[in-house]
């Protein structure tokens, strides 16, 4: 079952918020399309850019949602993630080493917890934000993997519920979801992508460049500050 757009009927959610671009478009996007009450829950894991949670908080006030919760998932315990690792090299996106910043089963657990949530606050919708530009060095942000995923909670849900995962960006680029949020409204300055977790942000992580690339192929500035000067025209984007 492809869950890529909500139903027009209006349904309770809990939204998957981690603080950047791509759950904040979510987020205003299920504004819009729904009129029932929205969560959001935020999750600490330890991760190196651990301020986005602080703009999770932010942007779950502006938004006006119903409740906003941060739990903690401590996967630094793991390692291996120079996401979790402050000891590890944090890859830059001229390196093409994305798929190093793959955090083991990440979504498995994120969505679980959201599903616990859900099933406390008796609601069945989940939303989370993955894109298509994720689904090469993250293969849990495919539908299928979300597919699988939402029959598993089905089945171990503590009473028979219509859990659904919505993935309304799953298929599309991070350039069009960044022309959504953009229609939308949606406040990218309070906002936060850089891996590093600096303000301003580094400019040169794969996070920042595929945030960067988005902006510049809306013909757009984005309002976060970097690091380093960047040419927000096409042609800049052909000198790399």
């Amino acid at each position: 079952m492809n869950h890529q757009s909500s139903q027009t009927t209006p349904r309770a959610s809990v939204v998957l918020l981690s603080g950047g671009m791509d759950s904040t478009t979510c987020l205003w996007w299920v504004r819009r399309h729904l009129t029932d009450e929205i969560h959001t829950l935020s999750i600490d894991y330890h991760q190196r850019h651990r301020v986005e949670l602080e703009s999770a908080a932010l942007l779950a006030e502006r938004a006006g949602v119903c409740s906003h919760q941060q739990i903690e998932i401590d996967l630094a315990q793991f390692g291996g993630s120079p996401l979790t690792d402050a000891s590890l090299d944090l890859p830059t996106a001229r390196e093409h080493r994305q798929a190093a910043t793959v955090v083991p089963f990440r979504n498995l657990l994120f969505v679980t917890a959201a599903a616990a949530c859900a099933e406390i606050l008796e609601i069945g919708d989940i939303y989370i934000s993955p894109v298509r530009d994720d689904h090469r060095a993250y293969r849990d942000c495919r539908r299928e993997f979300y597919d699988s995923l939402e029959q598993t909670l089905r089945l171990g849900a503590g009473a028979e519920r219509d859990i659904r995962l919505l993935t309304p960006f799953v298929d599309k680029w991070k350039t069009e979801v960044l022309a959504i949020g953009r229609e939308l409204g949606v406040p990218y300055d309070l906002t936060h992508t850089c891996y590093t977790g600096r303000r301003p942000a580094c400019g040169e992580c794969d996070a920042c460049a595929e945030r960067i690339a988005a902006f510049r192929a809306n013909g757009a500035v984005d309002p976060l500050e970097y690091e380093i000067d960047i040419d927000w025209t096409e042609s800049g984007a052909a000198s790399e």
